[in-house]
């Protein structure tokens, strides 16, 4: 009775043990090997299901999306036995997604009877319209001061802010207090010379060496960043300065689900790479379905409803001199098939959302839409109603908690701009970003802008939640009611990043409690003993 209440069925063929080695030897011959978890668990599910059922839907998959490694995982059993169960009981008007037992217990995800609450806050896709010409790029720059001079105007201390033409119009000696863009910054020992200017004027601002906390505020201040200068005007005209003060955002009470489910944080997939880690990646898919991990692990996997990926889910073509050479699919259709595979393992209750990166198939300049169907129609195809596709960056609202979701590759910006902010620490210098309200103030370095009518990438919302990746390391920190996340990656360590000796973070996944915003970090690697 037990078995025809789960929706398995005893087949009187074979004794179980003939069948499960038919099944090792299907395995076998599609050139794979099984490891121990993975036979014991086979053995064991052979007493209520078909076990070459299992395996053939197993090489199924590996077939649509071969792994980087040669062997069929326990989680890979799992998934596969899931699947069947949930086709059997289809097929059979059994209930659909009863919970399987896995040999730790009935798994049975909270987050199923939970239902699906986002709001898409902003997404550029269907608002890109750049023309590229002189008046693009002029329009494009007075909406990004327009916008940021509005937030500092919002603050106290500028709110009696003149324009650059009206302080330097004063008396000498008087005191000034304007809203300007970084044009030039210029050091000499400790003391700093910028060149700030407005919609009208320009203005020569020195920080003198006298005060170290404003020498560090000018030190840390990025090119085309907006910012407020409070100081005195000079008889030449020059203005010192006794503050630099930026948008910030003020200290604040984040948002709160009253629902106990759980987002997962992950980036920097690079479907398609000689060293995409597909082990981990399996090991995580696993975890999804309530496998892996002990009884802790298990209960935070049952509360996800949601899946934040922050862009780079493939590794893409030609993106940088001999990426060929590192590929091991040299398609980018055929990448986003493998990635479909990959991503359609993911529980049908949990609503996956994902935005795009430097790698994908969309155009590289800043802001970017969502993932082209003419590439990833795979993607669109097999995750359906559970894919939510936005451009980047995007803001979305999940149970009340706002999500910012940026790939951050004008975080390469930072990194060479920013004393104290290197690879190792990325939160720091998304940070940098927040507390400019801007998420790619530099133009014409590292990371391409699009100049559009309206500047997307100003932080007009504090988020509860700001999610980036692209560095690949994982870190993260929490800033006046807003936490900080760079989720790290899934993919070895590249001949680039060997050059820059840049060591990655694979296979960690960052597991926010909406509820409380309470961080979790699954790190697949430690779980699965990788070195």
């Amino acid at each position: 009775m037990e078995a025809e209440t789960l929706g398995y069925r005893q087949t009187p063929e074979a004794q179980p043990d003939e069948k499960v080695k038919r099944a090792l030897r299907k395995v076998h011959e599609a050139g794979y090997q099984m490891q121990a978890e993975a036979f014991s668990l086979l053995q064991t599910l052979s007493q209520r299901q078909d076990p070459e059922q299992i395996v053939d839907r197993v090489l199924k998959k590996l077939s649509e999306a071969p792994p980087s490694f040669p062997f069929v995982s326990k989680a890979m059993v799992e998934e596969a036995s899931t699947l069947e169960r949930e086709k059997r009981a289809a097929t059979e008007g059994l209930r659909e997604a009863e919970p399987v037992e896995m040999g730790k217990g009935i798994f049975r995800p909270e987050a199923k009877d939970v239902e699906a609450r986002v709001e898409v806050v902003m997404d550029p896709t269907l608002q890109l319209a750049s023309k590229g010409s002189v008046e693009a790029f002029m329009e494009y720059f007075r909406s990004r001061f327009q916008q940021l001079k509005r937030l500092l105007r919002q603050r106290l201390d500028l709110r009696d802010a003149a324009t650059i033409r009206e302080s330097l119009e004063g008396r000498a000696g008087a005191k000034v207090k304007f809203v300007g863009m970084v044009a030039e910054k210029v050091s000499r020992g400790k003391r700093f010379f910028l060149r700030v200017d407005d919609l009208e004027a320009e203005a020569q601002v020195l920080v003198q060496d006298s005060n170290p906390m404003l020498v560090d505020k000018a030190r840390n201040l990025l090119l085309d960043q907006v910012v407020g200068v409070v100081g005195v005007k000079t008889g030449n005209g020059l203005v010192v300065a006794e503050d630099l003060i930026l948008p910030d955002v003020p200290q604040r009470r984040p948002g709160f689900s009253p629902e106990e489910v759980n987002a997962v944080l992950i980036s920097d997939l690079h479907v398609g790479s000689k060293v995409f880690e597909g082990k981990l990646f399996q090991a995580f898919l696993g975890w999804l379905r309530g496998g892996g991990g002990g009884r802790r692990e298990r209960e935070l996997a049952g509360k996800v409803k949601y899946l934040l990926v922050a862009g780079d889910l493939v590794d893409g073509i030609g993106v940088y001199p001999q990426q060929e050479e590192e590929l091991e699919i040299q398609d980018v259709c055929r990448q986003y098939e493998a990635a479909a595979a990959l991503l359609e393992q993911v529980p049908d209750h949990i609503v996956i959302i994902v935005i795009p990166g430097n790698h994908d198939a969309v155009r590289k300049a800043l802001p970017q839409p969502a993932l082209s169907k003419k590439y990833a129609e795979a993607l669109y195809e097999k995750c359906g109603s559970q894919l939510v596709s936005l451009g980047n960056p995007a803001q979305v609202r999940l149970h009340g908690v706002e999500f910012l979701l940026h790939h951050g590759r004008s975080l390469e910006d930072v990194l060479v701009s920013m004393p104290n902010v290197s690879h190792r620490n990325p939160a720091k210098a998304m940070l940098g970003l927040l507390k400019g309200r801007h998420l790619s103030p530099v133009y014409g370095q590292r990371t391409p802008i699009a100049p559009e009518t309206r500047d997307w990438m100003v932080v007009d919302r504090v988020p509860d939640v700001y999610h980036a990746g692209h560095i690949h390391v994982f870190d993260q920190t929490y800033y006046r009611g807003v936490r900080l996340i760079n989720s790290g990656c899934w993919q070895k360590q590249t001949l680039y990043q060997q050059r820059l000796g840049l060591t990655p973070t694979p296979g960690v996944a960052a597991v926010v409690n909406l509820k409380t915003l309470a961080l979790t970090v699954m790190d697949f690697s430690r779980m699965l003993g990788a070195p």
